[in-house]
């Protein structure tokens, strides 16, 4: 398993069972491009000021933070000479506690992932 797409998060928000009945894949998709939509627009929308980072929190999950990178020199990598990288804003993440803790938990004995099944060519 790779990067989850969009298509996979809908079918799998879909599937579960905890939702309102008769809620359609198409609604659930709606859904989670008015998420994403009113994300990136608060992102877009809002300024930092020098005493407040624009963040956007989701308890048990984690922070979105709007970040100013400053202006960079960088090596171009076919030729080797430097440019400049002008200053840009960008979205960064911090896991919160509880995902951290959900991450990085460590499978009792025995319980990790079964090695992969070997196919014997006498059976």
């Amino acid at each position: 398993m790779g990067a989850m797409k969009k298509a996979e998060l809908i079918e799998r928000l879909h599937a579960r069972k905890d939702l309102p009945v008769g809620l359609t894949k198409k609604a659930v998709g709606q859904i989670v491009d008015f998420v994403f939509l009113e994300m990136g627009d608060y992102f877009i929308r809002t300024r930092p000021t020098r005493s407040q980072t624009v963040k956007l929190t989701y308890p048990g999950f984690g922070t979105f933070a709007k970040k100013r990178r400053p202006e960079r020199e960088v090596k171009n990598p076919k030729s080797g000479l430097p440019i400049q990288i002008p200053a840009q804003y960008t979205v960064t993440f911090s896991p919160g506690s509880e995902l951290k803790s959900l991450l990085n938990r460590v499978a009792p004995p025995g319980k990790g992932k079964k090695p992969p099944k070997v196919s014997d060519p006498n059976d």
